[in-house]
C-alpha cells in the first residue's frame, strides 16, 4: 500500500534526486497530490456510494413535508409542491399549504412570509441534489448512478443529457411524482424529475477526489489502492519536469502515466464472469 514516503521515494528515482538537490519534499507532494486527482479523474477508481434524500435543502439537511397544523422549528427545512423553504421563526405551520407556483405566481417570494404561527423563507427547488450538500461535500468529482429507495423497493434513476431532461420533465412547474430520471447541470448540481413528492432517501454512486496527503503524516496510507497507485509517480514526475522546462522528458514521463493508467484498467477490468452458469448467447 502506497504512502506518501513511498510517492517520494519512487518520485525521486525517477527524477534522478535521491537526495532532494533539485526538488524539495513539499514541491513533490504537491505534483504527488496532483498525480493522484489525475489519476481518479482518468480511471474513476475512487468511488463512495453517499447516503442522503431528497428533496435536500441547500445546507444538505433533509426537507420534510409541509403538514398543515405540524409544529416546527427555527432552522428545520419543509417542502410544499416544487420549493423548499426553511423555517427562520418557529411555530405551528397554517391550514393552507404555501400557494407557489401559480399560474400568476410561478415563483416563490424573495422575502420571508408567514405561515399560520411560523415564518418561512425560500431556499431552493426541490428537484436540486447539490452536490456540495453530499456528505462527501467537494471532494464529489462526479455522478454515475442515482438510487431512490420507495418502500421495500431500491430503484435506479434512468439518466438523460440536460436538454432532453429540461424539455421531457420539467414542462409542467407543478408536475411532482416520484423521480425516474435524473440530469447533471454543469458541475456542482444533480437534478431529479419529476420533482420529488415526498422524501425520498437517495444512495448516489459517486466518483471523489482523494483527500491530500500531508508531510506531517508520511506514512498515512494512501486510499487510493493498487495498481491505481502506480500511475502516480509518473504524473508527478511529469509536473516536475514540466516545471523545471525540460519538456522533452516532461513528455516522455506523461506518456508512461497514460500507459499505466491503461495498463491499471486493463488488469482490473479483463477478470469478471457475469454469470458462470448463464448462456452468454
Amino acid at each position: 500500500m502506497a504512502t506518501l514516503a513511498s510517492y517520494l521515494t519512487e518520485v525521486r528515482r525517477l527524477l534522478h534526486d535521491a537526495n532532494g538537490v533539485f526538488w524539495s519534499d513539499t514541491e513533490l507532494t504537491d505534483d504527488i497530490n496532483s498525480g493522484r486527482e489525475r489519476t481518479v479523474r482518468d480511471t474513476g477508481c475512487l468511488r463512495n456510494l453517499q447516503i442522503t434524500s431528497t428533496p435536500l435543502s441547500s445546507t444538505g439537511v433533509a426537507a420534510t413535508s409541509w403538514t398543515a397544523g405540524a409544529t416546527v422549528n427555527t432552522g428545520d427545512f419543509v417542502f410544499s409542491n416544487i420549493f423548499i423553504y426553511q423555517v427562520t421563526n418557529g411555530g405551528v405551520l397554517g391550514s393552507t399549504a404555501p400557494i407557489w407556483p401559480t399560474g400568476t405566481q410561478p415563483y416563490p417570494p424573495a422575502t420571508a412570509f408567514t405561515d399560520g404561527t411560523a415564518t418561512l423563507q425560500y431556499d431552493s427547488p426541490c428537484e436540486i441534489i447539490s452536490l456540495s450538500a453530499l456528505p462527501g461535500g467537494s471532494q464529489t468529482l462526479d455522478i454515475l448512478n442515482v438510487n431512490i429507495f420507495w418502500g421495500n423497493s431500491r430503484i435506479p434513476l434512468r439518466y438523460l443529457p440536460w436538454s432532453n431532461f429540461n424539455a421531457q420533465l420539467r414542462y409542467w412547474q407543478n408536475y411532482v411524482g416520484r423521480p425516474v430520471c435524473f440530469s447533471m447541470y454543469g458541475q456542482g448540481q444533480i437534478y431529479v424529475g419529476p420533482v420529488p413528492d415526498q422524501s425520498y432517501p437517495c444512495e448516489i454512486d459517486t466518483v471523489i477526489l482523494p483527500q491530500p496527503l500531508s508531510l506531517s503524516n508520511t506514512t498515512q496510507v494512501d486510499e487510493i489502492v493498487d495498481p491505481y497507485t502506480t500511475p502516480v509517480a509518473f504524473y508527478a514526475a511529469y509536473k516536475a519536469k514540466y516545471k523545471e522546462q525540460s519538456y522533452g522528458e516532461a513528455e516522455i514521463y506523461k506518456q508512461e502515466y497514460a500507459k499505466h493508467v491503461q495498463a491499471a484498467l486493463n488488469s482490473t477490468y479483463t477478470r469478471r464472469i457475469p454469470d458462470p452458469y448463464s448462456n452468454p448467447y
